[in-house]
């Protein structure tokens, strides 16, 4: 079941939050720490929702989050219940000081299948296969959102803006290197950019990108 309903982020002891205007153990029958996949505009995350007592919860919301959203302004905000949180950061042996490599050069790669476009970007940025990436992922086909995309960098130790940079149709001068939110008729397409070359098997102009990722090399 999808909940929905509308509220303002508000900022308490520097972390940020959106209080659940109901009470979620009768709405909901559980309590605890509950586990929800949560929606906020076009930006999909997992988290677990903080308990306050007496059913009431807030919805803890990442700062890479709230840089992509306007904090002032009341937003439209739906979660569900999940079983658990396929998150895959918190056990990787792998951090900013010590990634899995330095960014240096690029190997193009492609993949047989579709609807892994991220998890390509992913590939190349790291030297792994797809396979690999999409079993550390934990994302099928067509199930590479852009906070999974984000969570696989942290994973990896690959730095990156913590903000996604909305082109809005305007020319740009891209990052050296970055992946690219590129709009498709039906479903938006991922693909990775390094010193003026776009390693991606579909053709596409500037005038078609949404928004992209800087990664540092």
């Amino acid at each position: 079941m999808i909940y929905s309903f509308s509220e303002k982020i508000f900022e308490q002891g520097k972390r940020h939050f959106i209080k659940i205007p109901f009470n979620v153990w009768e709405e909901c029958g559980q309590k605890g720490l509950i586990p929800v996949k949560v929606y906020i505009q076009d930006l999909i995350f997992e988290c677990r929702l903080v308990p306050k007592g007496a059913g009431i919860y807030y919805i803890p919301i990442s700062k890479s989050v709230t840089n992509q959203i306007n904090n002032s302004d009341e937003i439209s905000i739906s979660f569900n219940l999940i079983r658990g949180l396929t998150r895959i950061n918190h056990d990787s042996p792998y951090t900013l000081e010590n990634p899995i490599r330095k960014i240096d050069t690029i190997q193009n790669v492609t993949y047989y299948k579709d609807g892994y476009c991220g998890q390509i970007c992913i590939a190349m940025l790291t030297g792994l296969s797809v396979e690999e990436i999409t079993e550390i992922m934990q994302a099928k086909a067509w199930q590479c959102s852009i906070s999974k995309l984000i969570e696989t960098l942290d994973y990896f130790g690959i730095s990156h803006n913590e903000k996604v940079i909305y082109t809005r149709g305007r020319e740009i001068v891209l990052p050296e290197c970055c992946i690219v939110n590129v709009k498709r008729d039906y479903i938006n397409h991922l693909a990775l950019y390094y010193k003026g070359k776009y390693y991606d098997s579909m053709n596409f102009g500037a005038d078609k990108i949404i928004s992209y990722l800087r990664i540092d090399i």
